[in-house]
């Protein structure tokens, strides 16, 4: 009886929101998100509990770890941090080692200014998210065809912001201790806050919350903290860097884009910050080895995550330390207050 509850709840909610986008938007959207609609359901309608996936799959110790931690981790994020309570990571999606959405970033070729998408509830965001990866090729070279540079890649995790219950995806059960904690807690942040049409500084607070408040959570594991922040250290490095370059970059267009040969100029910029890679200070170069491809690949589309993820990150250290004397929670709690005034 619950399960059939479940079910009619399930279709009606999608059929809702199918009918509100149908009113509400142009054709190309709505076909867009009938995909999406069908892609999400596809995914919560193969989901099962935790437990019953623990007992019908044998695990390997980090696996075994990892679900045992989720549920402390979503307990933490609501007493201590002031998360919102949600439903969201009590079932699981069993991804069989295969990715299950990939997304694209599309970048004018001079400029870098990421093209703009409209959608219900979320407002104006500079990302496009597919279930099928045919359906995401399509339309990465349609842009590329049209002059544009376009990032794909696939994504390890997403979130509906409280619309649906998220399932934990089985990908994310491999994951040391300390990235697993930075992963559920920013998704779980997405469902607490989330600015319609501010795509940049929803990830940048995320990432800016999940990153403390994974250090928050393992402070009496000494072991795996460290860990986690040795991790990071590398990133946090080629962050900057890459920040740096995209301010460089812009400036290069700036001064370029009246020019005859601005395309074989372009080239140059982009390999020589490829260039300036050969001697990057990090501990594991070949980490960073994929990434030059992706530079020359992706072009401009390549610059646009750091900006939406990462440039925010000094400002709100800033703020953190000097407004909130380090206090988390009540940051937290601000922002959901600021949220409800709108």
């Amino acid at each position: 009886m619950n399960a059939a509850i479940r079910w009619i709840r399930l279709f009606l909610s999608y059929g809702l929101f199918t009918l509100f986008i149908i009113l509400a938007f142009n054709s190309g959207t709505v076909i867009y998100l009938c995909y999406q609609a069908s892609g999400q359901f596809k995914v919560l309608a193969n989901t099962t509990f935790i437990e019953e996936f623990r007992q019908s799959n044998r695990l390997s110790p980090t696996e075994e770890q990892n679900l045992a931690l989720i549920e402390t981790v979503k307990k933490y994020s609501v007493d201590s941090l002031s998360y919102k309570t949600t439903d969201n990571f009590t079932t699981i999606y069993d991804q069989k080692n295969a990715p299950i959405l990939w997304v694209i970033t599309v970048c004018e070729p001079y400029e870098l200014k990421a093209i703009q998408w409209n959608f219900p509830l979320v407002g104006s965001v500079s990302y496009k998210g597919f279930f099928r990866k045919d359906l995401a090729e399509k339309e990465y070279n349609h842009y590329r065809a049209n002059g544009y540079d376009v990032e794909l890649r696939s994504v390890s995790a997403w979130s509906t912001l409280g619309w649906f219950k998220d399932p934990v995806l089985s990908s994310m059960l491999k994951r040391s201790k300390g990235s697993i904690c930075n992963l559920l807690f920013h998704e779980l942040f997405h469902a607490t806050y989330y600015g319609k049409s501010s795509v940049n500084f929803n990830e940048n607070i995320a990432s800016f919350v999940a990153h403390k408040a994974t250090i928050q959570f393992l402070a009496r594991d000494t072991t795996a903290l460290n860990e986690y922040l040795f991790s990071m250290e590398d990133n946090k490095r080629y962050k900057e860097f890459m920040l740096r370059q995209k301010d460089l970059l812009q400036h290069e267009y700036t001064a370029i884009k009246n020019k005859p040969g601005k395309f074989i100029l372009k080239q140059k910029f982009l390999l020589r910050i490829i260039d300036s890679l050969r001697t990057f200070p990090v501990r594991d170069p070949k980490i960073f080895e994929a990434r030059k491809n992706r530079i020359l690949a992706d072009k401009n589309a390549y610059f646009i995550d750091f900006e939406q993820y990462d440039s925010m990150q000094d400002s709100l250290e800033k703020v953190f330390n000097n407004i909130y004397r380090r206090n988390l929670k009540k940051m937290v709690q601000d922002l959901k207050q600021n949220l409800s005034n709108y």
